[in-house]
């Protein structure tokens, strides 16, 4: 079983005290919210579940998002060179793509729904389309459900996942990219084939 859980709403209330100006570098503070989410790992049929997973750390790019314990109330405060991160992280995610996607033996046009860490829409979309020119290929779906859950950190892929599931989007054969990011930089790369039990056990199981 895999558990993670986020309580960093204090970072949003925190930011909006003291935001004054859309360049704030604790704007991206205001996205975040909380959420748990737990996983069950088990061995999958030949076929299905995970094709290809994998992780790196981009440690020269650790002091693009920094937080500190907070002046004006409980909890931290954050502060991101948005711009630069989102750069710096396509620019080394585009590769990292390739590679997975190149080892699964899989194009990005076969990725049913693509799964982005929840930075912002427009992020999103600017990345996606900058994966679309250097690789050559787009998913066919592309998952934005930022308006409705925020930037949940750690759990946001699995918010993401289990909405879909809920809402019967996924389906037995279809391939799921899930893409995290995390400040560090950390990447995080998994592409999994849904299985059969997606509609004999329920779509939130």
């Amino acid at each position: 079983m895999v558990v993670s859980g986020e309580y960093i709403s204090h970072l949003s209330w925190n930011a909006a005290r003291q935001i004054r100006s859309i360049f704030s570098k604790q704007l991206a503070s205001l996205t975040l919210g909380d959420a748990g989410a737990a996983v069950i790992v088990e061995r999958a049929p030949k076929g299905c579940g995970i094709d290809v997973i994998g992780f790196t750390t981009l440690a020269e790019h650790s002091r693009l998002c920094l937080a500190f314990p907070s002046t004006v109330g409980p909890g931290a405060q954050m502060y991101t060179k948005s711009r630069t991160l989102h750069k710096v992280a396509i620019d080394d995610m585009a590769p990292l793509v390739a590679e997975v996607i190149g080892e699964a033996g899989i194009d990005l046009a076969d990725i049913d729904y693509l799964i982005p860490h929840q930075t912002s829409a427009r992020a999103i979309r600017k990345g996606t389309e900058e994966f679309a020119r250097r690789l050559g290929a787009k998913p066919k779906h592309v998952v934005i459900n930022l308006e409705e859950y925020g930037n949940t950190s750690s759990t946001t892929l699995f918010v993401a996942l289990h909405k879909y599931l809920q809402e019967r989007r996924i389906h037995k054969g279809d391939r799921v990219m899930l893409l995290a990011l995390a400040s560090g930089i950390e990447i995080g790369i998994a592409v999994l084939t849904i299985e059969n039990q997606v509609d004999r056990h329920g779509r939130t199981n």
